[in-house]
């Protein structure tokens, strides 16, 4: 009987330790819920005329869902504030002055997602955390691409390649990852080619309306690059058709009668 019991504790034991091996940092259902909601949200902030308008709805939904985002753990809140903290920088970076308040917004989130992911990165885990926090530290980074290529550069790739690994047709990852290798000088890995292959899968792959509109506006400038006028037409019409009164589509317009493409001005940003 005393031989049975230890048997038993040593397989429940080795069961619990195996649980443990396998386990995986899932996102409550409520996250995802509020994901989607700002997945959808954003095209109602592409459509406003000023960026400040966009920002004043994005802090509305923010005062909204409190309560919801109060009640979530620190893994899920982590995620959802990251992706918010994009969508603030997609417009503020378009007012003028805003690179001091965009660097103390997203400094400190961006340590915080590399400490979490160095911690956690070979744990099984949901497509939406790696996403979620390489696209934090990007943004970060166009703003001091000098100062954090080496410390924040090879991290970013490799979170967004987890999401991707996790989630092989992620639309939103596979569009992150293809920028990652746009922006990257090819000396330190960075690749043209595979980040046009990248782009038209994510554009392939598109599950959303945000998918769709985001992705027909990247097409829509590697046609830029390429002279090609009937593609960047093309595209950007596709991309009118989801948001018609996008005020970003208008900034993307200024941008290329500037004589610059999204990639080049993102490109630059960080030297005014």
């Amino acid at each position: 009987m005393i031989y049975r019991k230890k048997v038993f504790a040593a397989a429940v034991l080795l069961f619990v330790c195996l649980s443990a091996c396998f386990s995986e940092i899932a996102l409550l259902p409520e996250t995802k819920v509020l994901l989607d909601e700002l997945m959808d949200l954003k095209i109602e902030l592409y459509s406003y005329k000023s960026p400040s308008d966009s920002l004043r709805v994005l802090e509305t939904w923010e005062k909204k869902i409190q309560s919801k985002y109060d009640s979530l753990n620190e893994v899920d809140q982590m995620v959802l504030t990251n992706m918010i903290d994009c969508e603030k920088y997609n417009y503020k970076i378009q007012i003028s002055g805003t690179k001091k308040e965009l660097n103390a917004l997203l400094s400190a989130q961006a340590k915080k997602c590399k400490n979490f992911y160095d911690a956690h990165k070979d744990e099984k885990m949901d497509a939406w955390i790696p996403l979620s926090c390489g696209s934090a530290i990007a943004v970060y980074m166009a703003l001091e691409p000098l100062k954090t290529a080496f410390t924040y550069g090879y991290p970013t790739r490799d979170m967004f390649q987890k999401a991707c690994d996790i989630d092989p047709n992620f639309s939103h990852a596979l569009r992150n990852l293809a920028q990652w290798y746009y922006y990257c000088p090819g000396i330190l890995g960075g690749s043209k080619k595979k980040a046009k292959e990248l782009f038209n899968k994510a554009y392939n792959t598109s599950r959303c309306k945000d998918d769709r509109f985001e992705n027909s506006i990247l097409l829509s400038q590697l046609a830029y690059d390429d002279k090609d006028t009937a593609n960047r037409d093309k595209y950007m019409k596709e991309a009118r058709s989801y948001s018609a009164n996008s005020s970003y589509l208008d900034f993307v317009d200024r941008i290329n009668g500037a004589g610059e493409s999204v990639f080049k001005y993102h490109g630059h940003k960080a030297d005014e």
